[in-house]
C-alpha cells in the first residue's frame, strides 16, 4: 500500500521477521520509496520500468538523513523524465561497454605510453597507480569529474607536494583526453581550470667543487650505477638516453642516441673522451646494454640512488638533471660557443628551428668533440684536485 512519505513514517517502518527488508511506496510522486534493511538503514529508492525495458530498474537516490524528503521527490521526478526517454536504453548500453577508469589507464598505457619514453611512462603510471587507482579506479572513466582529482591533489598540495600534486593532475587529465578522443566521454573538465600549483624553477647548477663531491660520493654505489653518474656528468645527454644506450651505440668514440630515443626526435651523438670512455662498465656477455645489472634491462638512477649519494654530500638540493645545466653553464663561462654548447644538448636553437633548421644539417661533429673534450678536462681537474 502507498503512503505519502513522511519523516515519521520512514522512522516507524519495521522489516517483519524472517524478511530482510522492506519497501513503502510514496504516494505523491510515482516510482518514490523508501527501503529498510533489517540492519536498520533507509535509503531512498526509484522503481521504474524503462520505455523499451521488459523489467522494472532500480536506482538507488541515497541514505534517508542524507536526502529530505523533498529532495528525493524532486531527484525522483528527474529520473521518471530519464526513464521515460527512448534513448535511455541506448545510453545504458553505451556507459556498460565504457571502461572504468583503472581499464582506461590501462588502455592508454597501451595504446600511448608504450610509445612514450620509459622514464614518462615509469613517471606517468607511477603517479596514477600510486594515487589514482584506489579512489577511482572503479568508477567509469564518463564519471570521473573535476571534484574527484581535487580531492586528491588537495592534500598533497597542503603538505607542500605541489610537484607531485601536478603531475597527477596531468596524468588523470591526459587520461580524459584519451577518452574523449575515444567517445568514452564528452570533455575533459581538467583542462578548464587547473589548481595553482607552485612550480619549481630549475636554475640549479653545480660548482666544479660539488661535481667532484658527488663524483666522489658515487664511490658508494654499484660497479654500474657509478659509472651511469660519472658518464652523466662528463656526457649531457637526458638521463633515460644515456641509460638506454647499447654497446652497439658506440662507435670510435662516439655515442649515438637514435631519434626514436630522443626528446626532441633528433638523433644526437657525443664524443666520450678517454677520461668519459674509462668510466664506462665492464661488458657483459649475457647483454649488448652499457648500463644494466640484469642483463635484460637498463639500470635505473632513482630516488634510492639519489637518497645514497645525498648521504655522503653536504651541498644545496640537487637532480640529476642539473649536470646538463651545469655543462652548459660551465662551457658558456668559458666561452665555448652557444650553438656547439646548445648542438651537444640536442636543443633547438635559432640555427635548427623553423625554415633555418630545415637547411642546416650540420652535425659539427669536430667542433662537439673539442667541446666535449674540453668539458671532460674541467671535470678531470676538478676531480684530481679534491
Amino acid at each position: 500500500m502507498r503512503k505519502k512519505l513522511t519523516a515519521k513514517l520512514i522512522a516507524a517502518l519495521v522489516v517483519p521477521e524472517g524478511k530482510r527488508q522492506i519497501k513503502q511506496f510514496d504516494t505523491e510522486v510515482g516510482g518514490l520509496a523508501v527501503r529498510k534493511m533489517k540492519s536498520g538503514v533507509s535509503t531512498f529508492i526509484f522503481e521504474k520500468r524503462p520505455k523499451g525495458a521488459k523489467a522494472a530498474k532500480q536506482i538507488t537516490i541515497g541514505r534517508c538523513g542524507d536526502w529530505s524528503i523533498d529532495q528525493a521527490r524532486a531527484k525522483a521526478r528527474e529520473l521518471a523524465v530519464e526513464l521515460a526517454s527512448p534513448q535511455f536504453l541506448k545510453s545504458e548500453a553505451i556507459k556498460g561497454a565504457t571502461p572504468t577508469f583503472a581499464e582506461a589507464v590501462a588502455l592508454y598505457d597501451e595504446m600511448v605510453l608504450s610509445n612514450k619514453s620509459p622514464n614518462y611512462r615509469d613517471k606517468t603510471l607511477g603517479s596514477l597507480r600510486r594515487y589514482l587507482l584506489a579512489p577511482l579506479g572503479a568508477l567509469k572513466v564518463s564519471d570521473i569529474a573535476r571534484m574527484h582529482l581535487v580531492a586528491v591533489v588537495t592534500p598533497l598540495m597542503r603538505a607542500d607536494k605541489h610537484p607531485s600534486a601536478q603531475i597527477v593532475w596531468e596524468a588523470a587529465s591526459n587520461v580524459l583526453t584519451w577518452a574523449v578522443r575515444n567517445d568514452y566521454r564528452d570533455d575533459n573538465p581538467l583542462i578548464r581550470i587547473k589548481p595553482e600549483f607552485h612550480k619549481t624553477t630549475r636554475d640549479r647548477f653545480l660548482t666544479l667543487d660539488e661535481v667532484a663531491a658527488v663524483w666522489e660520493a658515487a664511490d658508494a654505489l654499484s660497479d654500474v650505477h657509478r659509472a651511469a653518474v660519472r658518464t652523466l656528468i662528463l656526457a649531457p645527454f637526458r638521463k633515460s638516453e644515456l641509460l638506454g644506450c647499447s654497446w652497439s651505440d658506440l662507435n670510435e668514440g662516439w655515442l649515438a642516441i637514435s631519434a626514436e630515443r630522443t626528446k626532441t626526435k633528433a638523433a644526437t651523438a657525443l664524443y666520450l673522451s678517454p677520461f668519459a670512455s674509462e668510466q664506462l662498465p665492464a661488458v657483459r656477455n649475457d647483454s649488448d646494454l652499457i648500463f644494466t645489472t640484469t642483463g635484460d634491462a637498463p639500470t635505473r638512477l632513482g630516488s634510492k640512488i639519489k637518497a645514497k649519494l645525498d648521504a655522503q654530500l653536504d651541498m644545496p638540493p640537487w637532480v640529476f638533471h642539473d649536470f646538463r645545466r651545469t655543462f652548459s653553464t660551465h662551457m658558456n663561462e668559458a666561452d665555448a660557443p652557444s650553438f656547439l654548447i646548445e648542438a651537444c644538448l640536442n636543443h633547438k636553437d635559432g640555427t635548427r628551428r623553423g625554415v633555418a633548421g630545415i637547411y642546416n644539417r650540420a652535425e659539427y661533429r669536430e667542433q662537439k668533440k673539442a667541446v666535449s673534450q674540453r668539458w671532460s678536462a674541467m671535470v678531470e681537474g676538478a676531480v684530481n684536485g679534491r
